[in-house]
């Protein structure tokens, strides 16, 4: 009996789960295929460019205030084949008095536009400076923003941005002059994406508005000179200031990119076109965000406060509301996406002592996005920092960030830290700045992708500026024997004070060669920057470990920084230095028949010691000794 009832357990239980894995594996199924299948074309809803007619009227659908989604009139003016290779426009003309009062305006990018009721496009272009009552604007056809769905609308979880990489600015010197070699060559040839090759080039693609929660105008400034070349236009508005917490997402309504929402607000945005019937996709823009293809960025909804008319074009003013999904392909005529469950975002949380003594906990998020989260992290902390305290006192800031990598098996360590010291009389938010540029070089390294799991900054603000400049240097004799000591009178300059001497010294290693030698004197960012002149491929990693020990290299605004070098020619070779190299390995490098594994350094450190002051420290001195067996 007992061994019937078991094999009946079995046959249910086997029942059971063959059913649960069925059933898994059919939803399993339907999930792909939804977030896999392409937007249709319908001719029931959509009309071809072939049938959109010269002075055919229409209307468009967009949103002028709140989330009220009005209709303006507009009629065909003409069409452009080949406005860009592959890219056709349907030129209109504005009739309504709502678009009259405003013109085209950022922020409406893919507003749904329909002539006899069938979708045509996106409003996606737009020039400046147009002369009153032009309202001249270009559709994107329907056609072209369905292709972007074409290559699949499965979110790619490898994303994390794809913008050119440059990390020379940060490893690798990009100036060879200096004061002990003279210049050695020309600046570097600026690249096509520079963004002073494009000043003064007003795209007519309409700009999508960048809403940021900051006073500060200089970082403002410093947004727009980052965005220039991306048709985004950041803005001074409250990006999550929205009366109402949620947004309709519908065609017509706002929807865009919250690179960070928090404390600090930073909201790209434009237009909803087309939704799918099952309320599981949709397009809009009707033209790139960045161009990046397939992606995985979050989308939000927006409430418009208000639209800002203007004679140059006029902005839409919105916030974000709430998580809509997720933008999934990045295309040339539009940008689509699916509705639903969006990607995580960095959480940064900072602790700020401002210069009364009383302490601010800050918490914001950004973005995961190569090109994006390092930018929002560094100018969201600044603006934070800048809304607590003055943006021009002269004040002391401690900073300590620590900024935490999730498990990757080429790491030997999880943890990026950053301490310093910095003071000035400008804003005290940018000695945060500064600390977070680390995280430019995670983000965008080309050795393996790094998930950052949170960043936390500690800020301390002290209400002096307590700076010093190295003015001078004084040592007992110009010729010393090797093993010697050298006792350094520097001299410095407290600001707004009287010189004042600082009592440094350094000993020269036994086995120093005859010769001369040179006594380098330098603040921390000073010696920094020296030795990037000096030997520039040490500071050229070849994996993640690697570097993540230079990224951890900076050296302390506090400290004087004493070196002993020769000025001769030295070699790196993959990494690693030799400053004694003969004469007859020199010789076989320069005739090597292959390149990367090594290079010159303009000088051999043979000795540094590093004395710590009271003052952040700015400048350097060196003087020209002998060393002589002989010296007295």
């Amino acid at each position: 009996m007992l061994s019937k009832n078991r094999s009946k357990y079995l046959k249910i239980s086997t029942f059971f789960y063959l059913s649960l894995l069925t059933t898994f594996l059919v939803i399993t199924d339907l999930f792909l295929f939804c977030t896999q299948a392409q937007i249709a074309w319908d001719s029931s809803k959509f009309m071809p460019l072939d049938q959109v007619k010269i002075g055919a009227k229409g209307i468009g659908h967009t949103v002028f205030q709140g989330t009220v989604v009005e209709p303006f009139d507009f009629v065909v003016v003409s069409i452009e084949r080949d406005y860009v290779p592959g890219w056709h426009v349907i030129w209109a003309k504005g009739l309504s008095d709502n678009f009259k009062e405003t013109g085209v305006a950022g922020g409406m990018s893919g507003s749904p536009c329909y002539i006899d009721g069938k979708l045509v496009g996106a409003l996606s272009l737009g020039f400046y400076y147009q002369r009153e009552h032009a309202n001249l604007f270009g559709i994107t056809s329907i056609e072209l923003m369905i292709k972007a769905t074409q290559r699949g609308m499965r979110p790619n979880l490898e994303y994390a941005g794809a913008k050119p990489l440059d990390l020379t600015h940060m490893f690798a010197s990009q100036s060879s002059t200096d004061l002990m070699f003279g210049d050695l060559g020309s600046a570097p040839i600026p690249e096509f994406n520079d963004p002073k090759i494009h000043q003064g080039k007003n795209s007519s693609l309409v700009s999508m508005p960048l809403a940021v929660s900051t006073r500060n105008v200089g970082a403002l400034a410093q947004l727009r000179q980052l965005f220039e070349t991306h048709n985004i236009e950041p803005i001074q508005a409250s990006a999550g200031g929205a009366p109402v917490e949620t947004s309709p997402i519908a065609q017509g309504q706002m929807v865009g990119v919250e690179f960070a929402r928090g404390d600090y607000n930073a909201f790209s945005y434009g237009t909803i076109t087309y939704i799918d019937q099952q309320k599981q996709q949709l397009l809009a823009f009707g033209h790139d965000m960045y161009g990046e293809g397939n992606v995985n960025v979050p989308l939000s909804g927006g409430y418009v406060h208000f639209i800002l008319p203007s004679t140059n074009r006029s902005s839409k003013m919105a916030s974000a509301t709430q998580p809509i999904g997720t933008l999934v392909q990045d295309r040339m005529g539009a940008i689509a996406g699916t509705i639903g469950k969006s990607p995580s975002y960095i959480p940064i949380t900072a602790k700020i002592q401002t210069m009364d003594g009383e302490t601010h906990d800050r918490y914001f998020e950004v973005s995961r996005d190569r090109f994006m989260s390092a930018s929002m992290a560094m100018f969201g902390t600044r603006s934070i920092i800048d809304g607590l305290e003055s943006s021009w006192s002269e004040h002391t800031v401690a900073i300590d960030t620590k900024i935490r990598i999730a498990d990757h098996p080429e790491l030997d360590v999880n943890e990026l830290t950053y301490k310093n010291v910095f003071s000035t009389s400008g804003s005290p938010g940018f000695a945060a700045f500064r600390s977070l540029s680390t995280m430019q070089n995670l983000m965008q390294n080309p050795f393996g992708r790094l998930k950052i799991e949170d960043i936390t900054v500690n800020v301390k603000i002290k209400d002096k500026r307590n700076t010093a400049t190295i003015e001078g240097l004084r040592v007992e004799k110009s010729k010393y024997r090797p093993g010697e000591t050298i006792n350094v009178s520097v001299v410095l300059r407290p600001y707004l004070e009287s010189p004042i001497v600082h009592k440094a010294w350094i000993t020269i290693p036994k086995k120093t060669p005859e010769g001369q030698v040179i006594l380098l004197v330098s603040s921390g960012q000073s010696y920094d920057g020296w030795q990037r002149q000096r030997a520039p491929l040490n500071f050229q990693p070849r994996n993640l470990n690697q570097m993540l020990k230079l990224l951890q290299r900076g050296e302390s605004n506090l400290d004087l920084i004493l070196e002993i070098y020769i000025p001769k020619v030295g070699m790196t070779v993959q990494g690693e230095e030799f400053p004694e190299l003969p004469v007859s390995m020199l010789s076989v490098m320069n005739t090597q028949t292959q390149l990367g594994e090594g290079g010159y350094t303009k000088g051999r450190t043979l000795h540094v010691e590093k004395n710590n002051t009271d003052y952040v420290i700015s400048g350097s001195r060196f003087l020209r000794l002998s060393v002589n067996r002989r010296a007295k």
